[in-house]
């Protein structure tokens, strides 16, 4: 794809800070900016939101409210094809079959329906990504032997899983359809925007692939976007002779590797192939509705460790918010996405990309990440836009953001444009944000902040991962607890939850708990909010409290959800609906 124009930074809607801070004085800054004022989180009440809040488990299982079902679906190693490779109880699928499979990791999700409005609430596709393993469960000797079969496996086990589901009789299940497919690091992809071409991204080899991530979104032209933020744990080297370059420390990047890959793949090698670790870190686009098309990586939006995506509407742009491990980030587009729409052009190609700045008064600064004159310069290790997009993370260290400790997935209110956004915090901590842009223009480069909630008001949680909003405006909170232990509260917090919160009202209630040593990693409902879509990752997993899984006894921790004695346990993602057919939280 051919090189565009370069993002240069946009005008945008801003009112000045002197007016934020009277507003302060005078009430909520959210009211002050015409939004609707967000209540700090309060102790809930009966009735509301509107279903019985479920207790703290411990158990194996899932657990929702009563009048409520949850039912396992796209379970990892599941067959996404007619007569595709059986799942294995005792982890013996080979490589070639977990490429024909329901990858493992379960992370980010979203559903996007077919056909009509009403047909597209019982028939739709699902596009789940998948960002991490647990050898212990995925290998049958635990991940002992450091093999090219081993590397094999776990590159076809991660990426991204595309099916058709359909609703029948009240129960969700995988269509056999041409639009399944997987993506993995062994898929072909493309290079868009500032960076398509550019000499840094080019290893004398065709771009492949995707590790996954857990940053998930979707655009209004109906396409997936998902963001590579584990990419540091395929990468290493055995020279000795290596040295690192000043950025690689900021991206995680290191001669050890967490998966070893490079000792049998010289694309993963960081001293044989240098360039490829440039080419992960990206915001990837999926199209869930051509399997032909390949996935694209989008350069104008930076390459960062992405851990939170959602897209939100600026006069027709679309406006993209990031998270990495420790900023926060913010990618305007250029032009309306209705009039850049084609074969060889994306309105995430050309834009403006900002890191957050909040300061203790309650107001907040976008700034630009741009290279120049009143921007960064070579003086400050950036030689053009270029350097600055493929170091990003070093960028907004560099222009003074705020280094947040873990933010996860931000969500924006349906209604009121407020962005959420959670911080997972250390310890058993963690708190969740809300901000509304100055003069409610998503293009803003002002805001006014607050904190909405914080860990241990109210129903109890901690580690908050991500945040979505449905159509009606209702905020499911994912948690994951896993690496927390009981000197950090957990044996009041049970397993990780999810969690209700009203934004009209302040009020939580704790809707579903996973299963023994899982995360909940993503949410996503049908338009009618009348199935909730959860991934479970990791159950049964190492876990502080529990223990973990070995070779020998990969139960050790749990084993949903099938509970086979002689399997293991497997992430899945499960579709949640109330059994009279309501809207889901009601």
């Amino acid at each position: 794809m051919p090189d565009r124009t370069r993002p240069t930074a946009a005008a945008a809607p801003a009112v000045s800070r002197r007016s934020l801070l009277c507003a302060a004085g005078a009430g909520t800054l959210a009211a002050a900016l015409g939004g609707t004022p967000v209540p700090a989180l309060a102790a809930p009440d009966d009735g509301a939101p509107g279903f019985t809040e479920v207790p703290v488990t411990r158990t194996d299982r899932v657990t929702v409210p009563a009048g409520y079902t949850a039912r396992v679906l796209l379970p990892w190693g599941a067959p996404i094809a007619p007569g595709g490779p059986a799942w294995l109880p005792d982890a013996s699928n080979t490589a070639a079959h977990a490429g024909q499979q329901v990858g493992t990791g379960h992370s980010g999700l979203h559903y996007l329906p077919l056909g009509p409005s009403r047909e597209g609430t019982r028939n739709g596709v699902l596009v789940l990504g998948h960002a991490a393993l647990d050898p212990a469960l995925l290998h049958p000797d635990g991940g002992r032997a450091d093999t090219a079969e081993r590397a094999a496996k776990e590159i076809a086990s991660l990426g991204a899983t595309v099916v058709r589901v359909e609703l029948s009789e009240g129960r969700w299940r995988m269509a056999r359809d041409e639009l399944n497919r997987r993506i993995t690091a062994d898929t072909p992809v493309v290079f868009s925007g500032p960076l398509a071409g550019h000499g840094a991204l080019d290893t004398g080899a065709e771009p492949l692939g995707t590790t996954g991530g857990s940053a998930y979104a979707a655009t209004p032209w109906h396409t997936y976007l998902t963001g590579e933020d584990a990419f540091a744990d395929a990468f290493g080297t055995r020279a000795p002779s290596w040295r690192p370059r000043p950025d690689h420390e900021a991206y995680g990047l290191a001669a050890d590797s967490a998966r070893g890959w490079h000792r049998h793949l010289s694309r993963f090698d960081l001293a044989r192939t240098p360039g490829e670790a440039d080419r992960f870190g990206w915001v990837v686009e999926i199209d869930p509705f051509d399997p032909q098309g390949p996935p694209a990586k989008r350069t104008a939006l930076g390459r960062l460790g992405h851990r939170g995506l959602v897209v939100a509407r600026s006069l027709g742009r679309p406006v993209v918010y990031m998270t990495d491990d420790a900023h926060v980030y913010k990618f305007v587009a250029a032009r309306p996405w209705r009039e850049v729409r084609g074969p060889s052009a994306s309105p995430l190609d050309e834009g403006a990309l900002y890191a957050l700045r909040l300061d203790a008064d309650g107001t907040g600064t976008w700034l630009p990440l741009a290279h120049g004159r009143t921007g960064l310069t070579a003086r400050d290790g950036f030689a053009d836009q270029a350097a600055v997009l493929l170091r990003a993370r070093r960028a907004a260290a560099a222009v003074g953001a705020t280094g947040f400790r873990g933010p996860g997935r931000p969500a924006v209110h349906p209604r009121t444009g407020e962005v959420y956004l959670p911080e997972a915090g250390e310890g058993g901590g963690g708190r969740l944000l809300a901000w509304t842009e100055g003069s409610m223009d998503h293009a803003a480069t002002v805001l006014a902040w607050r904190e909405f909630a914080r860990a241990g008001q109210g129903t109890g949680f901690a580690s908050p991962g991500g945040v979505f909003s449905g159509a009606d405006g209702r905020l499911w909170i994912t948690t994951d607890v896993t690496g927390l232990g009981r000197e950090d509260g957990r044996e009041q917090l049970g397993n990780s939850a999810l969690l209700c919160a009203d934004p009209d009202t302040g009020r939580v209630r704790r809707f579903m708990t996973g299963p023994r040593g899982c995360g909940i990693a993503g949410v996503g409902a049908t338009p009618d909010q009348r199935t909730l879509f959860v991934a479970v990752r990791g159950p049964g997993s190492s876990d502080a409290r529990w223990g973990e899984p070995t070779a020998e006894d990969p139960r050790a921790v749990g084993n949903w959800p099938g509970f086979d004695p002689q399997g293991r346990p497997r992430c899945a993602v499960v579709a949640v609906r109330k059994d009279d057919g309501g809207t889901v939280g009601t």
